[in-house]
């Protein structure tokens, strides 16, 4: 049975929650250039007379550009492998987000939107479309969404961990209220996120996910979404893998260009304002800037004792390097050598070196 009266608000709720999840591109994430450090299990340290040591690099990052669309580029750890799906896709007809990179038994994911429901109502159950069902909306023009209920981030995680085909043993589930816009746009009635920690594989492998759903209503027809991102690793590795991959996530950028087109043909689609998509990427950028209680203990002194890890950046340029830690202070030439001293004098005074700032949180 097809469906007629309040069609038109499906597809205005629709189009604005695809609207939202295009936001989620739009994000004025600084770029962080010159990530150019080598992976090493240990810094190798030089000493340069009695007063400097020079450092190795320790971490090296490549660039990972959408090859579908160039619409949005960011930085992998060079010896991870992203897969060929990864990139723009448009479940929806509008823009979503997959990416996925690992390296042996380590690795990330990000999924937006990881999927698009129904909210039920009396004209689908009328129609036959109950709760659990799958409803077309378009008439064959897109896949097919399931008729179910706003879920909040906790429980779609302890749904979502059931549907997975591997033995696990969930370690905690916390409610992330940091994710959570204040300030929503009006449509969206309900939101929430949540994060999940759990073992697998058997007590091997070490994952971490974060989930954010919302909720958009107008003339009661209801459409939410779910997005996910998370990453894994031997037990052993996983501080290391957790540190690496928040610093990727950090270097997330969309083309500018690509956003102002994208914006102007949802306009045509859906007949809606995208100026809205600037409010919308200040609750969903934090995804990508990953507050969470475990990066809150990934910090200077965390990379210092844990990673052996020092973050300094040039204030000049903006670029930034992984060194080894030891050092009270830091310095760069202008072939991009770092030193580090323990007083706050030039190791080489009648050379033009830059004095490096210590990055205090990520």
């Amino acid at each position: 049975m097809k469906i007629k009266k309040g069609k038109n608000y499906f597809w205005i709720a629709l189009g604005i929650l695809f609207l939202i999840s295009a936001a989620i591109l739009i994000i004025n994430n600084s770029p962080k250039e010159n990530i150019t450090s080598k992976n090493q299990s240990s810094p190798e340290v030089i000493p340069v007379g009695t007063n400097a040591v020079l450092y190795k690099p320790k971490y090296v990052f490549s660039n990972f550009t959408d090859p579908k669309e160039n619409a949005f580029t960011m930085k992998i750890p060079e010896d991870w492998k992203v897969s060929s799906d990864s990139g723009l896709i448009r479940p929806y007809i509008d823009a979503g987000i997959l990416m996925m990179a690992n390296s042996n038994n380590a690795g990330f994911f990000y999924l937006t939107p990881y999927g698009v429901y129904t909210v039920p109502n009396d004209i689908l159950t009328y129609a036959g479309f109950s709760e659990g069902s799958y409803y077309d909306p378009s008439n064959g023009i897109s896949k097919l969404m399931l008729v179910k209920k706003y879920t909040e981030a906790r429980d779609f995680l302890n749904e979502y961990i059931k549907t997975l085909n591997v033995e696990t043993k969930v370690v905690e589930v916390v409610d992330r209220p940091d994710l959570i816009n204040n300030n929503p746009i009006s449509l969206i009635t309900k939101q929430s996120a949540a994060e999940i920690t759990y073992i697998s594989n058997p007590g091997e492998i070490t994952n971490k996910i974060i989930a954010y759903t919302y909720l958009v209503e107008t003339s009661g027809i209801g459409v939410w979404s779910a997005s996910l991102f998370g990453y894994y690793s031997p037990k052993s590795l996983f501080n290391e893998t957790e540190y690496l991959v928040l610093k990727s996530a950090e270097t997330f950028k969309v083309d500018a260009g690509w956003a102002a087109r994208e914006a102007q043909e949802m306009n045509k689609r859906m007949k809606i304002i995208s100026s809205t998509s600037n409010s919308v990427s200040d609750t969903v950028s934090s995804t990508f800037n990953y507050r969470t209680n475990s990066q809150d203990r990934i910090n200077n002194e965390w990379s210092k004792t844990t990673l052996g890890v020092e973050e300094v950046y040039n204030p000049q340029t903006g670029s930034s390097d992984f060194v080894g830690s030891g050092s009270n202070y830091y310095w760069a030439d202008n072939r991009n050598n770092i030193y580090g001293t323990e007083t706050d004098e030039s190791p080489f005074p009648q050379e033009d070196l830059t004095k490096l700032e210590i990055k205090k949180e990520l």
